[in-house]
């Protein structure tokens, strides 16, 4: 349970959170409140109240895989602390996956059609496919690779003002979903977030100019300098010293750019070392190759960062919302003795920072973070009709042979057209059409999902214990839960309480 517990008023609006235990346990034994959410731990009153509200601001530290949020008083002190783990990598690999289906679906229908043209002798073939079409007159022909009855329409696409690509736009909605989700809990009046100090595009060429985002929110870029700064934490890449020198992994004699995917921030010792020690260097190449991945992230950042200012200061208005840098988190973490590594990256402390550098007022003390909340983000919606669908096989004397008639994508083992061919080789025509007409046939077999599954992301509670569904098996038999590996949870004796609502408070 957390310090604080939310209330939540007999309308339904969030009030301040309360630290007085005892009082909660009186309300709940009067009837004066009951339980709303066990996590985090929210009461609701059941009596008419004038709540005393006052200025909440939630911060986020955003990011395309974790997002740290903190919400604050008007004190600093820390009233909620989360990080959440987004979903936003499945993205692209869904599209690719879509891109697939409708291609094979396409192709089926054209291929369809060209049989239903043979079938009727409207196609012909002299070195290349011809269809006769009544409307071309009795002696014209239309030339044709594959049969398309419909008009093209890939020349009328347009795409709307703002679009974004689809992982852009999953992280804008992430990031202000997860504020809307914190307003039920808690009566907020402000919000605070990091922006990128430096222009994507400028940092690989320098003389770029005009950048999209440069006159939005993002207006005032720090240099290169800075940019090497955020991405190290202001840390040396080899060590946890300061960074003393920008150093060029191809050295600019040898042509090498000056873009940060070719500098690397070290101190001293670590750069007199790089020109003197071969094995460090490849150590340091290779450590700044990882980093670049951290770079790559950045991108879709930049891209989603200024949509996410502007849906703010839509809903908040401006004097509400407010920015700050990496620096300047960096400079407020630091004093306070937390610096981030691979294994702690401590979303919710710069979250936490980026909230008080808006109030203006850094506390003496930081809070302990001994109740961060995990929040998980699930798919909400899967309109997929099939499950899974099994290959056609084909059998010779009882033993396999073959797998389909042509080879599916990915397939390894042998196609019917390949096993054929091969036998074409080896006995000839006649003997192999003997074989073909005594083959045995396993017809492949599709298993459906049901609309009305249970999505994963729904909240269920056995023996009095809550867990977070995160699948099923056994025709929806048994459940699984996060956390718990693959242990098995009968569906029958299970009490769901909540469908999937896409960011989902796992502890």
């Amino acid at each position: 349970m957390s310090e604080y517990i939310y209330v939540i008023g007999v309308d339904g609006d969030p009030q301040m959170p309360t630290k007085r235990k005892r009082h909660v346990e009186q309300l709940l034994q009067t009837g004066r409140a009951r339980i709303f959410r066990q996590v985090p731990f929210t009461i609701q009153l059941t009596y008419e109240n004038e709540p005393v509200l006052q200025p909440v601001t939630i911060a986020e530290d955003p990011g395309r895989s974790n997002i740290g949020m903190a919400v604050v008083s008007l004190s600093g002190e820390l009233l909620s602390a989360a990080v959440v783990q987004t979903r936003n990598k499945e993205i692209a690999k869904l599209m690719e996956k879509r891109k697939q289906h409708r291609r094979a679906s396409r192709n089926g229908e054209r291929r369809a059609r060209q049989r239903l043209a043979k079938k009727y002798h409207t196609m012909i073939t002299a070195g290349f496919l011809m269809r006769k079409l009544p409307m071309y007159g009795k002696d014209k022909r239309v030339r044709c690779n594959v049969i398309k009855n419909t008009e093209s329409r890939f020349c009328n696409r347009k795409r709307e003002n703002g679009w974004l690509t689809p992982s852009a736009e999953h992280l804008v909605r992430t990031h202000i979903n997860l504020i809307h989700k914190m307003q039920k809990f808690l009566p907020i009046t402000d919000v605070a977030i990091e922006i990128n100090r430096f222009a994507f595009l400028s940092l690989e060429d320098p003389s770029i100019s005009g950048v999209d985002f440069q006159n939005g929110p993002l207006k005032g870029y720090d240099d290169l300098n800075a940019a090497v700064e955020d991405l190290q934490d202001g840390h040396c890449l080899m060590c946890n010293s300061p960074i003393e020198h920008r150093h060029h992994i191809v050295p600019r004699s040898m042509q090498g750019s000056n873009t940060i995917g070719n500098i690397a921030g070290l101190c001293c010792k670590c750069h007199e070392r790089v020109h003197k020690d071969t094995r460090f260097e490849d150590r340091l190449k290779k450590k700044k190759a990882g980093l670049d991945k951290r770079y790559a992230a950045v991108s879709v950042l930049n891209q989603a960062i200024p949509f996410i200012c502007k849906r703010l200061e839509q809903e908040f208005e401006k004097e509400h919302v407010h920015y700050c840098s990496g620096r300047d988190t960096g400079m407020v973490r630091r004093p306070f003795g937390y610096h981030k590594t691979k294994e702690e990256q401590l979303h919710e402390v710069d979250a936490w920072c980026i909230a008080v550098l808006a109030l203006q007022h850094v506390p003496e003390k930081a809070p302990e973070f001994d109740h961060v909340h995990e929040i998980l983000q699930f798919r909400r919606q899967d309109r997929s009709r099939i499950k899974a669908q099994t290959s056609r096989a084909y059998y010779h004397e009882g033993k396999k042979i073959a797998k389909n008639r042509k080879k599916a994508e990915g397939q390894r083992d042998d196609s019917l057209q390949e096993w054929r061919k091969r036998q074409v080789e080896r006995y000839g025509k006649e003997q192999t059409r003997k074989m073909i007409s005594q083959l045995e046939v396993k017809e492949s077999i599709r298993r459906y999902n049901r609309l009305d599954r249970l999505m994963p992301g729904a909240v269920f509670y056995y023996q009095g214990v809550r867990y977070v569904m995160r699948g099923q098996h056994s025709n929806g038999q048994y459940l699984q839960a996060v956390g718990m590996g693959s242990k098995d949870f009968p569906a029958k004796k299970c009490k769901i309480v909540a469908n999937n609502e896409g960011l989902v408070f796992v502890s």
